[in-house]
């Protein structure tokens, strides 16, 4: 299994630059937040000094109102990556055995070292891979099984029938956490983000988040979404007022149907044209379902040396040799000006 952390079992974030930078390099949603949420975020400054809601009770009734689903079986975290930690710390003992696929959210394999637990990784080498091949690595004995649908950062899917056979096939005492973190992307019917299949199965947690198409990857807002036995037991291990006023009030005010498929919408087309106008040879592209690509070079000191001309051309994107992909380079979908420049630029790359 390659290394996907440093020696210290941190996470390896995207680069900080972004003050002039065209940032490319964690997912975000370039095209940035409405007015009328920017507004209700200075509106808040000023109630800093107050605690926020214990258990952000308002945005609980927000979000199931949104997506037609029960208050009661929410729970909001500081970012998703937060429910994750909850999980771990909910439902694991030191020794218990967690899934996960080699090439996906590098804090799974965090999580599983800090808390101790045995991992078995399935080798999803070629990325896209079937869910009865993950299977194979699987044992009743497992407590957790990670599956982020799409996949961060190979952008493989799972479509609903597929799913559902999966959840089927496993034992009812394995948890099955569907990452939903770039859902909102996707507009294929036969998708599931997982959320209303959580009535049918007692062992599902799916987790959401706002960091990505929602804009709000500044602010910390996710949740995850299960039925009652097991939101409790989250809600045990659960800081309180770990979400903020302000993220709070943001993520509340941001939850719009149509904003959203407008957005779902513009990375589409400006996916589109990174795909038709990024024509250098020495890059092969990798599409995905999700709001960034894959950009492949034909070693290690070639994805080194795009990674640096890209610094130098005031764009950040994202190397992903700490997955254990060394030519591998994952770069976000920005706004069509940033997408025309950063195209320009890589079609001069030489080597």
């Amino acid at each position: 299994m390659g290394k996907i952390m440093n020696k210290n079992n941190t996470y390896q974030g995207g680069a900080e630059n972004f003050k002039g930078f065209i940032r490319l390099s964690s997912n975000e949603n370039n095209n940035g937040i409405p007015a009328k949420v920017k507004k209700i975020i200075s509106q808040n400054a000023k109630f800093s000094h107050i605690y926020p809601e214990l258990n952000s009770q308002s945005l609980i009734k927000k979000i199931a109102d949104y997506n037609k689903i029960k208050e009661q079986n929410i729970i909001i975290g500081a970012g998703s990556d937060e429910v994750l930690q909850m999980i771990f710390n909910a439902f694991t003992k030191p020794g218990d055995y967690v899934m996960y696929s080699k090439y996906s959210f590098a804090m799974y394999r965090v999580f599983a070292n800090n808390f101790k637990c045995k991992s078995l990784v399935f080798n999803d080498k070629n990325f896209k891979f079937k869910l009865e091949d993950f299977k194979k690595k699987y044992n009743s004995k497992v407590k957790l099984i990670f599956l982020a649908n799409p996949n961060n950062p190979t952008g493989s899917i799972f479509l609903k029938k597929e799913l559902v056979n999966f959840i089927k096939s496993i034992n009812e005492k394995t948890i099955l956490v569907l990452d939903s973190a770039y859902s909102e992307y996707l507009l294929n019917a036969d998708y599931t983000d997982g959320i209303h299949l959580v009535n049918k199965f007692k062992n599902i947690i799916v987790t959401k988040t706002f960091s990505k198409i929602f804009g709000l990857g500044g602010l910390r807002v996710g949740w995850g979404y299960a039925q009652n036995q097991l939101i409790q037991k989250l809600y045990q291990v659960k800081k309180p007022f770990n979400v903020s006023r302000i993220a709070s009030a943001a993520a509340y005010n941001i939850l719009n149907k149509n904003w959203v498929k407008k957005q779902a919408l513009l990375n589409i087309s400006n996916k589109s044209y990174i795909l038709s106008r990024l024509n250098n040879y020495n890059i092969e592209i990798i599409d995905t379902d999700a709001n960034f690509v894959l950009l492949k070079l034909g070693s290690e000191k070639k994805s080194k040396m795009l990674n640096n001309f890209a610094i130098k051309n005031k764009i950040t994107v994202r190397s992903l040799k700490s997955y254990g992909l060394p030519n591998f380079i994952r770069m976000s979908v920005g706004t069509k000006k940033e997408i025309k420049r950063v195209v320009e630029v890589l079609n001069n790359f030489n080597v």
